[in-house]
């Protein structure tokens, strides 16, 4: 059952992002996966190679905290401009 499977946030792992234990898989790349493309849960657990239930307990803790969402969302977008700035600047 999903209960079982932990998502942990681990400093040398993803740089402290929350993801499946065990993996190197990200709450917020399934969640996006499955919230924001439409992907099924068996999709999605097809396309990272995990289990449905990893998929159900990345899904229920994107679901119940969405300001860390929304953080990393914001910490991406920040490193996307600052690679586009120094990719045009050469």
């Amino acid at each position: 059952m999903s209960s079982a499977i932990q998502i942990v946030n681990t400093p040398e792992v993803l740089h402290g992002k929350p993801r499946i234990a065990g993996t190197r898989i990200g709450v917020l790349q399934v969640g996006e996966a499955v919230r924001r493309n439409e992907w099924t849960v068996e999709e999605t657990a097809d396309e990272f190679d995990i289990d449905a239930d990893h998929v159900r307990a990345a899904l229920a803790y994107y679901d119940d905290h969405p300001e860390v969402m929304a953080t990393l969302r914001t910490q991406r977008e920040a490193r996307k401009r600052t690679i586009d700035a120094t990719t045009r600047a050469e």
